[in-house]
């Protein structure tokens, strides 16, 4: 898998192990030791972050929040991969090969 290609429905994304995160006020504050920077999460941020303690397909995340808040199917897809996009930039998130988490998903049911 090309891992910087565009980030897309089937994109199976991970959040990467180093940043430090914590929640303060309904906002997750991280930060990366590796970048000397720090980074705050807000709105639906924080919950998309939760998520990604297991690597998900962007696909699997909009089903989960489209449960969780009223937002457009579309929209929120097209939110969920730009925010993505912002965070691999800041390489706070990795990209996985779909294979590899399909054999995760199978073996997990």
């Amino acid at each position: 898998m090309n891992h910087n290609a565009p980030i897309g429905p089937e994109t199976v994304v991970a959040r990467n192990e180093e940043p430090v995160a914590v929640e303060v006020d309904r906002t997750v504050v991280m930060m990366s030791v590796d970048q000397g920077m720090y980074f705050g999460l807000e709105g639906t941020g924080p919950r998309i972050w939760a998520l990604l303690e297991q690597p998900r397909s962007v696909q699997q995340l909009c089903d989960e929040l489209l449960k969780e808040f009223d937002i457009d199917a579309e929209a929120c897809r097209i939110e969920v991969c730009s925010f993505l996009e912002e965070l691999r930039r800041a390489q706070l998130v990795r990209v996985h090969d779909k294979a590899a988490s399909s054999v995760h998903t199978a073996s997990g049911s």
